[in-house]
């Protein structure tokens, strides 16, 4: 399963540097599109107003994202907006880079302060039509689309054969306490000779039930709750000691661990407001088929799993208007709010909404802005 956000080292390289690097080996074979060569098949056409930025000798997605988004652990979102380029740590000179409304400059240097006599401007207005309890957002700054515990203590879907490599078995407290947070002393059962080393940092999930498809009843997975994360102090030859550094919910002993991987918040700029006279504009169409805790109704600032991932193309950042049918016949459909793309993965992606005038169901549609 290919995550949308993936942790890695990125290096950018050329036929020159390649031998130098301790990295996979680069992709083959090398084929002449233009006037560079490249493994990848790189698209030419790209939509009106996008932003395309072509790579140089020396560039890293690394220091892509440090320029364009002030952060160079934001890489991911400049990888995900190129699904051509299938290994991350191989990038080519020559090759385009779409760079749009997801990657922004920095913000301009801050302005010399104002003489003491000079009368103040007026403040900026909120934007009309804004919704009650909505924040302004200045217009054309980029903006984060939720907070890290949006991405970091939601949940996350598996299929029934994944294997977790290792899994919490004890903990100093056993005995004295079924529950366990921040601060306190786990075991788990992968050491040394299972790669595990001091400093090693791992996600705690905790199972939680199988999801099926609120509308076609298919089997979609098994959701885990992430309830947090630990960091190894030191490992056995097949056991380690670690820390709880990060807790969510409740840690418990039988919750499983992965290797952690920082998740970037999408920097995502004011869309366009979602409005009840929207007509259908035929981009994907998918539907909400979870929310946390299982609210029968949820709304602004819910974080919700939609039916729609790598295949249809959607990138962290997205937004979607939430929608249902319409239950008197031909009547226009009921918009009833909208969502932002957090992360995207095969067959479903997590969505945070930003905006709902009523309250929001499992089942209601959404439809890629």
């Amino acid at each position: 399963m290919r995550f949308a956000l993936r942790f890695a080292i990125v290096i950018a390289f050329t036929a020159a540097t390649v031998a130098a690097q301790s990295v996979a080996p680069p992709p083959k074979p090398l084929y002449l599109r233009g006037d560079h060569w490249t493994p990848y098949d790189p698209p030419t056409e790209f939509p009106p107003g996008t932003q395309v930025y072509t790579i140089v000798r020396g560039d890293t997605l690394w220091d892509l994202a440090q320029k364009n988004l002030g952060d160079p652990y934001l890489w991911p979102q400049i990888w995900e907006r190129n699904p051509y380029i299938l290994d991350s740590h191989w990038i080519y000179p020559g090759d385009p880079l779409v760079i749009d409304v997801a990657v922004q400059p920095p913000p301009p240097a801050e302005p010399l302060p104002v003489p003491e006599e000079a009368v103040p401007a007026e403040p900026a207005p909120v934007p009309t039509g804004a919704m009650a309890g909505e924040s302004a957002v200045a217009e054309g700054v980029p903006f984060p689309l939720g907070s890290p515990a949006d991405v970091y203590c939601f949940a996350r879907l598996y299929s029934d054969g994944d294997v977790f490599p290792f899994m919490i078995t004890s903990s100093e407290r056993i005995g004295m306490q079924d529950q366990f947070s921040e601060g306190e002393i786990m075991y788990i059962n992968g050491g040394v000779n299972q790669g595990v080393a001091a400093g090693d940092q791992f996600f705690i999930l905790h199972r939680n039930r199988p999801l099926t498809h609120p509308i076609s009843n298919d089997k979609m997975g098994i959701v885990y709750t992430q309830v947090g994360r630990l960091r190894v102090l030191c490992a056995q030859e097949d056991t380690a000691i670690a820390e709880i550094d990060y807790a969510c919910d409740p840690v418990v002993l039988g919750d499983v661990l992965l290797p952690f991987q920082p998740v970037p918040v999408p920097l995502v700029l004011a869309p366009d407001p979602s409005d009840r006279c929207d007509a259908p504009n035929g981009k994907p169409t998918g539907y909400i088929v979870y929310n946390r805790d299982d609210q029968i109704d949820i709304g602004t600032d819910w974080t919700v799993f939609i039916d729609l991932g790598t295949a249809e193309g959607i990138y962290p950042g997205e937004f979607a208007t939430i929608f249902r049918e319409n239950p008197v016949a031909g009547m226009p459909r009921l918009v009833i709010g909208e969502l932002g793309v957090l992360t995207v993965n095969d067959g479903y992606s997590t969505a945070k909404v930003t905006k709902a005038w009523r309250p929001v169901e499992i089942g209601d549609r959404v439809e890629i802005k």
